[in-house]
């Protein structure tokens, strides 16, 4: 058997006896995500590889020696001269004394950032950066490829993925510690990677929010909660109000989201509590918003009573609903029309 080691967003891979006797470590080319599929004799295993720097590349491996030969080197496919920015792992203290799990992406080499359909880059976004939080909350920012975050780095800005609490790939106590009532605590750790950003050089007032689903939860509780730390926030199909999520939401969803954030019956003064949208006449920074029309589990109404609120209050902000999308974009065509613009306007915002 091929059992997986899993730690700060990767897995290494060994072979063990049926027994659990240790037989010999895999060697892969880099430290990634694997997928393993075996030989029908069992003398070797495929595995599908995607790390920080490769999009996805198929290796062979045999199964007495752990050597691996590589069939498919899917960083070939990578257009000659694009940069690819790779990750340094930290941890960030938190004031009441945790540390949370962050990979730190620092901007592509000048002038290579073409094709990423920004205009802002180079020395202007010296010093921006941008906290990037992935959806779940019980999910985790893995170190694997991600063109978003690439093409966010070769705009210019140092990016920021933090594991906040809440995320799993961290043990049992860490995913357990944003359930109901210490929702609270999970936002409080992006005031944490705000503070902690002189330490990487970076401008503390430069530095904006971008996540999906419960990310996009984040960026508008980072933006309404702090708003005196955060100068703009993409919230992508994100919750700006934890009450009528559940109401409207669907009843899949529903119940398993009220074990998490807590019940519409028992905890409705901590979901109020919890909500961006009660804190909306605090909210200064600009948002860049997408949706799709057709999202089963976050309705197109959580996007739109933000913008409503923003337009009424004056706010820079930009609302993109997508007709022929669910819960995130899945056609290209609409990740093509949305990101680059969204990048754009945190670059016209954050840029000296």
């Amino acid at each position: 058997m091929v059992v997986g080691h899993h730690q700060d967003g990767v897995t290494t891979l060994a072979v063990h006896e049926p027994d659990g006797a240790h037989r010999c470590d895999v060697a892969l080319p880099d430290a990634g995500v694997p997928a393993v599929v075996w030989a029908p004799d069992s003398s070797r295993f495929a595995v599908h590889l995607t790390t920080s720097g490769d999009p996805g590349s198929v290796h062979l491996v045999g199964a007495a020696t752990g050597v691996a030969t590589t069939v498919v080197d899917g960083r070939a496919e990578i257009p000659a001269g694009l940069p690819i920015s790779l990750p340094t792992v930290h941890r960030v203290p938190t004031p009441d004394g945790e540390q949370v799990p962050c990979f730190v992406y620092r901007p592509a080499p000048a002038g290579a950032a073409a094709g990423t359909g920004t205009a802002s880059t180079g020395a202007a976004l010296d010093g921006a950066s941008v906290v990037v939080v992935h959806g779940g909350p019980e999910a985790e920012a893995a170190r694997l490829f991600s063109p978003m975050i690439q093409a966010i780095a070769a705009a210019g800005f140092t990016v920021l993925v933090p594991n906040v609490r809440g995320s799993s790939g961290y043990g049992k106590r860490w995913v357990s510690l944003d359930d109901v009532g210490k929702r609270l605590d999970s936002v409080a750790d992006l005031a944490a990677l705000q503070a902690w950003l002189p330490e990487l050089g970076l401008d503390p007032a430069r530095s904006a929010l971008w996540g999906g689903s419960y990310g996009g939860y984040m960026v508008l509780a980072g933006t309404t909660m702090q708003p005196d730390l955060w100068a703009a926030g993409v919230d992508i199909v994100g919750m700006s109000s934890l009450v009528t999520f559940l109401e409207n939401t669907s009843e899949y969803p529903r119940a398993a989201r009220e074990r998490e954030y807590g019940s519409l019956e028992h905890d409705r003064d901590l979901l109020i509590a919890a909500s961006p949208i009660t804190y909306l006449d605090q909210l200064r920074a600009p948002l860049f918003v997408i949706h799709g029309a057709n999202d089963p589990r976050v309705p197109l109404s959580e996007a739109q009573q933000i913008a409503a609120a923003l337009a009424e209050r004056g706010i820079r902000h930009e609302l993109r609903v997508y007709d022929d999308e669910g819960h995130g974009l899945a056609q290209r065509a609409n990740r093509k029309d949305a990101f680059p613009a969204a990048i754009e306007f945190l670059a016209e915002i954050l840029g000296r």
